[in-house]
């Protein structure tokens, strides 16, 4: 990877530049759906530009048996499901009618965002680290450890019921406190922009910041090859639940290309594939139904 001063922008300039005018443009009384979904998009344009100009690997700019049309498909299905979440959050908070009022709602909106998006990034770190541990989990989360390659895609390859889990324990934290609807919205945006980071396929550096932020030097770490290498590193925006839980991984500097996972040699390359795999009755090697990702009875 380039050292050149400007493989440290990218990162910098394009999240936090994009978070910055979601916070501004929603504090200043925009709808959500006016300022959100055309920054996300800026957004993923910017990134697959990079992709194509600024590479990690030039071999994972190439389809791999399909995977950009499943990924493509993921993508559609995760963002309708993460919207429609946000509307029933929605129509939840209008029904109760402000009754839940412990958020702190005096409080400036990019304070809000910043206790927002810790709660949901929290809530994300817990359930994806259960999903390493707790076979019914992995089964869905195998999904995502699938590809052969990491690029901005298939940071959304994820089950629907996975996507579902993982964001529910932030969204119930701020729902029992009562946060805005826009507070949760903008929380979900960033999420969204930071995965096409963590797994873009683009020669930055983030410097010290990845102490702070679990961005792709790190996160390509958590997808290398062999099950056991990937214990680690599970934070979605943030690093430092990574730090403070003892799940950091030891390994410093570029990862290996040798990413994908063989444990699963029988999860499908389709999308319908992927969504009814973990359904169905596991059989082989691998010990039958519940075996754990490691082999070994959880």
């Amino acid at each position: 990877m380039s050292t050149h001063p400007v493989s440290y922008l990218p990162y910098p300039v394009i999240f936090f530049g994009g978070t910055a005018a979601l916070v501004a443009g929603v504090s200043q009384g925009l709808p959500y759906w006016h300022v959100g979904p055309p920054i996300l998009l800026l957004a993923a344009l910017l990134v697959l530009a990079l992709e194509r100009v600024f590479p990690h690997a030039e071999v994972w700019r190439r389809d791999h048996d399909g995977d950009t049309l499943t990924d493509v498909f993921h993508v559609t299905g995760n963002l309708a499901l993460s919207h429609v979440s946000l509307l029933l959050y929605t129509l939840a908070m209008e029904l109760t009618g402000g009754a839940l009022s412990w958020w702190p709602r005096d409080w400036p909106f990019w304070a809000q965002f910043l206790v927002g998006t810790v709660l949901l990034d929290l809530g994300l770190y817990g359930i994806h680290r259960a999903s390493h541990h707790v076979p019914a989990l992995w089964r869905l989360h195998a999904i995502h450890h699938s590809p052969r390659r990491v690029y901005w895609l298939n940071g959304q390859r994820r089950h629907l019921l996975h996507e579902a889990l993982e964001g529910a324990p932030g969204l119930l934290v701020m729902g029992l406190l009562g946060a805005p609807p826009t507070v949760v919205a903008c929380a979900l945006a960033a999420v969204t922009l930071h995965l096409m980071f963590q797994h873009g396929n683009i020669a930055y550096r983030a410097g010290v910041l990845r102490h702070v932020f679990a961005v792709a030097e790190l996160h390509r770490w958590h997808h290398q090859r062999l099950y056991a290498d990937v214990q680690g590193n599970y934070g979605a925006i943030l690093s430092v639940w990574d730090r403070l839980f003892g799940t950091a991984l030891p390994q410093k500097g570029e990862a290996p290309l040798d990413v994908g996972m063989d444990d699963e040699p029988t999860l499908p390359t389709d999308y319908l594939g992927q969504l009814a795999w973990p359904f169905r009755g596991r059989r082989g090697a691998r010990g039958g139904i519940g075996a754990s990702p490691s082999g070994q009875d959880a």
